[in-house]
């Protein structure tokens, strides 16, 4: 086979029609950046052979291009087999089509996915995928380092090749065939696992069911066993419980223990009753002590208060006295405090004149310096408001010419999608033919033409033909889109005030002008403004009422008509200097004796306040005193407290005598008995119910169980248990014979094994032994490679990444260059293999690269075009492809 060229379009990052070009026969290289779409046209190949072309398999989703989830990847490859020339179409998810075209033959869809298969090799294994002996030879990045899998149709094709070589001398393929039928026939017994399986596992099942159900009918004889047993032992309990005799006794001698308890309970109440009265007639003495005592504290409390308030008047007379003192010395030091305040007044007001006569010339300098920052504000303040006036008449600003601009690539888009919907025509006539024929009424120009609705073309001579393209639902959809986007566009530009793109951005950039001008405006404005107030508005109205502070300023020293005679302003400041003094002087001698006077005016306040109070207090306890004699005169207290203590005695006696009388039983003890007694008839009422209800069921269970024939039903299932023992033993048996015999084949197969395989090794070793000289290979049944024999045996798993990459190549080399010789088909592709290789080794895979070339077309896909330059190897190359790709 050998690979002439390959296009694809709307496949991962080619979404535009890409193709590949410069392929030949022999050794071809693409080398470019990481990133390119190597690995991507690789994925397209296999896509292309591999997959079913309506196949929606999660693979080939991803080979959408991401800008437009919605396109179906298309790949078109020209390749020849046994140089007969054929192309191949494919068209995935949206519109999915396949054309294939053999020789002359074309083949469509369904009938060409079974064409393809056919002349490749193929084998379809379901989810819409193929395999056969290409998985091995095309080569995935990352999976140079793997030994091929050569299973189903790769296996089939590789073993034909050997069956080929060995012609009659098939002993190995004979004996793996054998082997195979008798562990076919051991796996009727086993599964893959040595668990038993079919009629062997039934067999056990079977005696551990029999087993099971003697072992439960066994048991269900003991318990029948245990029943009549127990039986007897419930009848003789219930005798036991239902004896008339005892009953009898028992409810005699709970009727005696309530009764006592009856009489126990009597004597509690009188007892309770004789200790309140003794505990009323205690509180009736206790009152009347507290009575007699409460007299006698509000009499000697009406005493204290008597002395209380006449010591508080004689107290209060003396604080008059002295607060009176102390008011008129403070009078007198008011009155030259007042003096001294209002010489210091008109001091401080001769001072302030002659300040403002000394400040006047400062005021006029300030007012000058505020007056101009005002016109200065205004002017700013101006020329901000007529920029942002113009920038506000504009507008198409920054938002809006960013939906113009995403509403133009819409409406782009849509056409292009239009486009590619659009029904294409290739012409190629001769000159003189192409002059006869108009589209619509014009002349024929070009050699291929777009359709998008009806049209004519019209032959001069010969007639009319109207073409028509499909009115599918992806056509009208492209077509509704294409309308909507450009009305949308239109509208925007009207609500922009523009005709066209271009006027909207000659508006924009008038718009960035005028923005540009606010923004030096504000610059400008921001320059005059102070820096502890921002805002200009503020700034203009600061400096107004600076203004004028100082013309009132400046009004008020020219309405002083004596501001020229005033003194000089050393004089005025010693004057206040001396007014101060005399002030501080007054006011301290007016503090002075202020200590006194509040001390004065405090100790008066308190000694009336107490006084108010004591006078209170000596009221109200002398109006209790009266109203409690009245109420209870002390003959009368003296009375209650005698006939309180007479009334406890008495009580106190009849408390005595009912202690005296008190029952010798114990009350907690005659509970405990009738508790006692009243729990043993409940339980035995309870007992006996519970032992018949027992002995009814057990012998329902019992009679139910004689019915059931326990002792035949056992016999029988042993019987049936040692019938399904002779059948597993059989089983046993039969497995046994068959893995030795599976044994003995598998030791033999192994020898033929051996020469079954000489023809693959043979065809490996050559390249194998450029690399490694003298090296020998060991393959495994699988067509694996299990190790390599230099100057000793190593296991492939435990050589380098380097080595291991470089033998899993020379191992796909050797498979196509067998194939090619035994007359089927090969190519081998490698993205990026021998990564892990040095620089001589790489020297040495170059040779041998370009030998096996030379009867197997070899592609190889890498980002290290410096290292592969000196392969000498065709160089590809991928180009962009003006015209759509049909289908």
């Amino acid at each position: 086979m050998i690979l002439h060229g390959m296009e694809v379009a709307h496949l991962r990052k080619f979404v535009t029609p890409t193709r590949l070009c410069g392929l030949g026969p022999g050794l071809n290289v693409l080398a470019a950046r990481n990133e390119f779409g190597k690995s991507t046209l690789l994925a397209a190949l296999r896509a292309a052979f591999m997959w079913r072309y309506n196949s929606t398999n999660r693979l080939i989703k991803e080979l959408r291009p991401l800008a437009d989830q919605g396109a179906g990847p298309s790949v078109h490859v020209d390749f020849s087999i046994n140089d007969i020339q054929c192309h191949l179409e494919k068209r995935f998810l949206s519109r999915a089509a396949m054309s294939l075209r053999v020789g002359e033959a074309t083949f469509a869809n369904a009938d060409a996915e079974e064409k393809l298969h056919e002349i490749m090799g193929l084998e379809s294994q379901g989810r819409g995928e193929a395999c056969g002996i290409w998985n091995a030879l095309w080569v995935a990045q990352g999976d140079s380092l793997k030994q091929p899998e050569l299973t189903g149709r790769a296996g089939t094709s590789l073993t034909a090749c050997l069956e080929g070589e060995l012609g009659n001398i098939t002993g190995g393929a004979e004996a793996t065939r054998f082997l195979a039928m008798v562990r076919d026939e051991r796996a009727l017994l086993l599964d893959g696992r040595g668990h038993p399986k079919g009629r062997y596992k039934t067999a056990i099942t079977e005696e551990e069911a029999a087993c099971a159900e003697i072992t439960r009918l066994r048991e269900r004889r003991r318990m029948l066993e245990d029943d009549i047993e127990s039986l007897a032992e419930q009848r003789r309990l219930l005798h036991h419980a239902d004896d008339a005799t005892r009953h009898e006794q028992e409810t005699t001698d709970l009727a005696q223990a309530r009764r006592e308890r009856d009489r126990l309970h009597q004597h509690a109440a009188r007892l309770k009753a004789a200790q309140a009265e003794v505990r009323l007639a205690q509180g009736g003495v206790t009152l009347a002590q507290e009575n007699i005592a409460s007299r006698a504290k509000m009499e000697a409390e009406h005493q204290h208060l008597c002395t209380v308030v006449d010591d508080l008047r004689t107290a209060m007379d003396t604080a008059q006295q002295r607060h009176e003192r102390a008011e008129q010395a403070t009078t007198a030091r008011q009155h030259d405090l007042e003096h001294a305040m209002a010489a210091q007044r008109a001091a401080q007001d001769m001072h302030r004149r002659v300040s403002r006569r000394e400040q006047a010339s400062i005021w006029r300098r300030e007012h000058t310096d505020a007056t101009t920052l005002v016109t200065r504000l205004e002017h700013a303040a101006q020329q901000v408001a007529q920029a942002e006036l113009h920038l506000a008449t504009l507008h198409v600003d920054d938002a809006m010419m960013d939906r113009l601009r995403q509403a133009e690539r819409a409406a782009d888009h849509a056409c292009a999608r239009y486009s590619e919907q659009a029904t294409r025509i290739e012409f190629h006539l001769p000159p003189d033919t192409a002059r006869q024929i108009s589209i619509n009424g014009v002349a024929l120009s070009g050699t291929h033409l777009e359709i998008t609705s009806a049209t004519t073309l019209r032959i001069a001579g010969i007639g009319d033909i109207r073409i028509t393209p499909p009115g599918d639902g992806d056509h009208a959809q492209a077509l509704h889109a294409r309308t909507q986007t450009r009305e949308a566009l239109t509208a925007l530009l009207t609500q922009a005030g523009c005709v066209d793109m271009a006027g909207a951005m000659d508006i924009h950039a008038v718009w960035r002008q005028a923005g540009r001008a606010v923004s030096e405006a504000r610059t400008m404005q921001a320059h005059l403004l102070p820096t502890d107030m921002p805002d200009p508005a503020a700034a203009l109205a600061a400096a107004r009422a600076r203004v004028m502070e100082r013309d009132r300023l400046l009004a008020s020293i020219a309405q002083d008509p004596d501001a020229a005679t005033l003194p000089p302003m050393a004089e005025v400041q010693e004057a206040v200097s001396a007014a101060e003094t005399r002030v501080e002087r007054a006011r301290a001698a007016l503090l002075a004796p202020d200590g006194e006077a509040r001390q004065a005016r405090d100790l008066l306040t308190r000694h009336r306040t107490e006084l108010e109070q004591a006078h209170q207090q000596l009221e109200r306890l002398t109006l209790e005193l009266t109203r409690d004699r009245v109420a209870r005169p002390d003959a009368a207290l003296a009375t209650q407290h005698q006939q309180a203590q007479a009334t406890r005695d008495t009580a106190e006696s009849a408390l005595r005598a009912c202690e005296a009388d008190r029952p010798e039983e114990d009350e907690a003890m005659v509970d405990a008995r009738i508790s006692r007694l009243e729990r043993t008839l409940e339980e035995r009422r309870t007992r006996v119910g519970e032992l018949r209800q027992a002995i009814a069921a057990l012998s329902s269970r019992i009679e139910s169980a004689e019915g059931d024939g326990l002792d035949e039903r056992i016999a029988g299932h042993e019987r049936l248990r040692d019938g399904h023992a002779r059948e597993r033993a059989e089983c046993a048996r039969q497995v046994e014979i068959l893995t030795l015999l599976a044994d003995t084949l598998a030791t033999t197969a192994r020898t033929a094994t051996e020469q079954y395989l000489a023809p693959l090794t043979r065809a490996m070793e050559p390249a194998l032994r450029g690399l490694f000289p003298r090296a020998q290979v060991t393959l495994g049944a699988d067509f694996s490679i299990t190790g390599i024999t230099r100057t000793t045996t190593e296991e492939f798993a435990d050589l380098s990444d380097g080595t291991r990459e470089q033998i899993a190549v020379l191992a796909r080399l050797g498979m196509a260059d067998l194939l090619h010789t035994r007359g089927q088909q090969a190519m081998v592709v490698l993205d990026d293999a021998l990564t892990f290789s040095d620089s001589g080794r790489m020297e040495q895979m170059f040779d041998i690269l370009t030998e096996i070339s030379r009867r197997v077309q070899i592609i190889i896909l890498t980002c290290r075009s410096e290292q592969f330059a000196g392969l000498g190897a065709r160089r590809l190359s991928v180009e962009a492809v003006e015209q759509a790709l049909p289908l």
